[in-house]
């Protein structure tokens, strides 16, 4: 039924043309058609924008979530892609009057699991008493043995807390989860609705509505408190399980809105009894840990033994109460979705209150009345097992086979199974971006408490609920990351809010410092290999784009420039057989593309997402301007088709040696120049002499046919084409060529300028051990250098004509190659963390 406006206003009328509640309730008109009073400021907002003011804002939203690189993994994809979802114009308004039961309910259901995992780590009375029946505890896979009775020595108890609600038919709030473990999503509500902010300024300035910049602070100084040391600048690090997480960019983007440290289980090690990070100027204390990283896979010594991004020896050095965890470790049993009958009674007890915000009617199957209730309505109902991440499976829409094969699997294992009433979720609207419209659509709600450190006034840990969230469209029950599209809530206020800043005013003197010796070594590794990779992927598009030119050039079925053999060498593509009859060109031409196909070894794609993960993986030391182009060059590489005609791989390359000469221009004018930037401009020059003393060497020594079209090749692959005609005009010899490219330290395409400035950057890199003899590294700088300025350039001169001078010219090469590449080898061991894979010695099981 179509829902009337009566609220007299034609340019909101106009906006929500044809737009019809799909549900029993909706969140914009009441069930007697009226437009609810809160949303009359927001529609009125966005209908002045008008039909195409709207759809270019939609646009808008998408490109700058695109530039900002807000994505996540999906873990189902072949292919390893990352997703962006899609930000609604419309936003989910909360009214004020709303919004305060709301935010009590949110903030009960924190007090309540927080004393609930108390007591279920400490004297468990609740079991003793029977409110619970210790099968449903005892054997549900998050309940930690090794972490109990050590919930105090973790810290306060529960920090963060993220918790799914539905809105059911009858306008009621729901919660059908609670996240605990790893619980995202609270960076990405912030970022869009910096996003939205930018995108609608207008809507956005004008709207009353609560900021959520308070909420991370309190979150901030929460875990600042928690510390078991108090300093004035506690080392909080945010443990990610890397790059490969489906919410990698959202820790990324915490770590750096908080001002911590993102690392990786191979930053931190346990040494008697606490956790330390690895950094290059060595070991550092660290006080507390948000973790993004469920229970089980902490700590491979006590909890999972497989576990590969865990910190060996966490669990000790949390019990003994060495570094406060966020949340504690074995907080995953809250998460049992059989608990939710029992939370009604649960809050009568512990907190003396009725739940303000109920569950889906459930049954734990464990309890046999519990189960004859579930199988009398079997086919009305939804059920999943008590395992971690499964999903609902709903009865009726299952043939009889399927059907009778869950009702076995119930019988035999009923305590892993827990029955839910089905929900009819509320309907928000979603705008149609192809039909220029607003939809009907149902919708989740993930909302988030945090924790509120004591104050001057009280010594009482508190909660405290974000006055937003993340709203995704779909069905209860679904995962965020599945959601093709999400809305920023709106928690609206009487009165408009004032901008509240991150940064604070320091209330003591503060340690000046511009070393950067607390920098991670796995960053630094990362650093390396992302200036390696792309120099690499700027080489290789250079040499691509002059076969593809020469390619282009002569168009003929005679072609035979003896330059491609030599090409075709240095892109490590085995030279094609022409087959009677076939065409020389198109042969070639083939086998040059493949090179924009990701399955060939040592295609560009492949280069760019070796690149673009050592990028993610540091995206916290990474500049907005930086992440821009990065995201550009992912959009164009993604586009790309696996094998794209002459001329677009040519613009192809053309485009990734512009992105690529624009992102390394931003870090070196963006990145302070300390041993980050130090790393990757190493990485990067590393690789550069590499690949020119390579090229050099099949030009000048090792070319079948050398010559004229393969010196031309050297000058336009290295961009010393202009500078080369300046300075020789026309004349093409290669003295000059090995002048120009191989001992101009003027040139910062000349391998004499390359040694050089990689000299001065591993001058400055710290000691590890503090001798005053020359490290590895240096003494390999130092022997390329000296063997490149003893050469007999006399001798060398007159390598076109004297098979003696190319012989020395080939010794030379070969001289500067080796230390070249134990250089690399020799930085990695000195100043980058290998840990090996840890082992479980003693396992515990508990005997059924």
């Amino acid at each position: 039924m179509a829902a009337p406006l009566r609220h007299g206003d034609d340019a909101v009328a106009n906006l929500l043309a044809g737009y019809v509640p799909a549900g029993e309730f909706d969140v914009l008109f009441s069930a007697q058609g009226q437009l609810r009073e809160h949303w009359r400021g927001v529609l009125a907002e966005l209908a002045a924008l008008g039909e195409q003011g709207l759809a270019e804002r939609a646009d808008e939203l998408q490109r700058l979530l695109y530039e900002n690189g807000v994505t996540f993994n999906v873990h189902d994809d072949t292919r390893g892609r990352l997703r962006t979802w899609r930000v609604d114009p419309l936003p989910l308004a909360i009214s004020s009057t709303e919004w305060q039961e709301l935010e009590l309910g949110l903030i009960q259901r924190s007090r309540l699991l927080d004393a609930l995992l108390t007591d279920l780590y400490g004297p468990r009375r609740l079991i003793d008493e029977g409110y619970l029946p210790p099968e449903l505890v005892f054997g549900h896979p998050g309940f930690q043995l090794a972490c109990d009775q050590s919930l105090a020595a973790q810290g306060p108890g529960l920090v963060f807390h993220g918790i799914d609600l539905v809105r059911d038919s009858q306008g009621q709030w729901r919660v059908f989860a609670d996240r605990l473990q790893a619980p995202s999503g609270a960076g990405y509500a912030l970022e869009n609705r910096i996003i939205l902010a930018r995108a609608m300024p207008t809507l956005y300035r004008e709207a009353p509505l609560r900021r959520l910049a308070s909420f991370l602070g309190t979150e901030h100084l929460a875990l600042s408190a928690m510390a078991p040391v108090q300093r004035e600048q506690a080392n909080i690090v945010l443990l990610t399980p890397g790059p490969d997480s489906d919410s990698y960019f959202e820790h990324a983007y915490l770590a750096n809105y908080l001002n911590l440290s993102l690392v990786e289980s191979l930053d931190l090690v346990v040494r008697d009894g606490r956790v330390w990070m690895r950094t290059l100027g060595g070991l550092k204390p660290v006080d507390v840990i948000l973790r993004r990283m469920e229970d089980a896979w902490c700590d491979p010594l006590e909890l999972r033994s497989d576990s590969v991004i865990g910190v060996p020896g966490l669990v000790q050095a949390a019990r003994s109460g060495n570094v406060a965890m966020a949340n504690p470790l074995g907080v995953g049993v809250l998460e049992h979705p059989g608990l939710a009958p029992y939370l009604p009674t649960l809050c009568q007890r512990l907190l003396g209150e009725p739940l303000r915000l109920p569950s889906p009617e459930s049954w734990w199957c464990g309890d046999p009345v519990s189960l004859a209730q579930v199988l009398a309505q079997f086919e009305q109902l939804t059920l999943r097992t008590t395992d971690p991440g499964t999903l609902p499976v709903t009865v009726s829409d299952l043939n009889p086979r399927q059907a009778e094969a869950l009702r076995e699997s119930l019988l035999a294992r009923p305590e892993r199974y827990v029955a839910q009433r089905p929900i009819v979720s509320a309907t928000v609207p979603v705008y149609d971006d192809e039909a220029h419209r607003f939809v009907s659509h149902p919708f989740n709600l993930r909302m988030f408490v945090t924790r509120e450190a004591p104050t001057r006034d009280s010594d009482e840990w508190g909660f405290q609920a974000m006055p937003g969230g993340l709203a995704w469209v779909g069905g209860p029950g679904l995962p965020s990351r599945r959601s093709e599209v999400v809305k920023d809530v709106w928690v609206l206020a009487e009165t408009p809010q004032p901008h509240i800043s991150q940064l604070r005013q320091a209330t003591g003197p503060i340690v000046v410092t511009r070393d950067g010796v607390d920098l991670p070594s796995r960053v630094a590794d990362n650093l390396f290999w992302l200036g390696r990779y792309g120099e690499r992927l700027d080489v290789r598009s250079r040499l691509l784009r002059e076969g593809l030119l020469r390619l282009l050039e002569q168009e003929q079925d005679e072609y035979a420039d003896s330059s491609l053999v030599d090409l075709f060498e240095a892109l490590e593509i085995e030279m094609p057989e022409v087959a009677p009859g076939e065409r020389r060109f198109l042969a070639l031409r083939s086998a040059l593309l493949t090179l924009f196909n990701d399955e060939t070894i040592g295609s560009l794609p492949g280069c760019f997402q070796q690149m673009l993960r050592n990028c993610r993986a540091v995206r916290d030391h990474l500049g907005d301007d930086s992440w821009r182009v990065i995201n550009h060059l992912r959009r164009h590489t993604a586009a790309l088709p696996k094998v794209p005609s002459a001329s677009a791989g040519r613009r192809a390359c053309e485009e990734n040696i512009t992105q690529l000469a624009a992102f390394f221009g931003l870090c070196n004018e963006t990145m302070p120049h300390h041993y980050g930037w130090r790393f990757m401009d190493i990485g990067r020059f590393i690789e550069r002499a590499l690949g020119t003393l390579e090229l050099l060497r099949r030009v000048l020594t090792d070319a079948h046919e050398p010559g004229i079209p393969l010196w031309e090749v050297v000058l336009a692959t290295t961009d010393n084409f202009t500078a080369y005609r300046r300075r020789y005009r026309s004349e093409l010899h290669p003295t000059a060529i090995l002048d120009l490219l191989l001992f101009d330290e003027g040139n910062p395409r000349s391998v004499g300028y390359m040694l050089k400035r990689l000299g001065r950057q591993i001058e400055r890199l710290p000691q590890p051990d503090g001798t005053p003899y020359r490290s590895r590294e240096q003494r390999l700088i130092l022997q390329a250098t000296s063997t490149l300025q003893l050469a007999d350039i006399a001798l060398l001169s007159d390598v076109h004509a004297s098979q003696r001078a190319r012989e020395a010219l080939s010794a030379l090469f070969a001289d500067l190659l080796e230390p070249l590449e134990q250089l690399s080898d020799a930085i990695s061991h000195t100043h980058f963390s290998h840990a090996e894979t840890p082992r479980q010695l003693l396992r515990m099981q508990v005997q059924p």
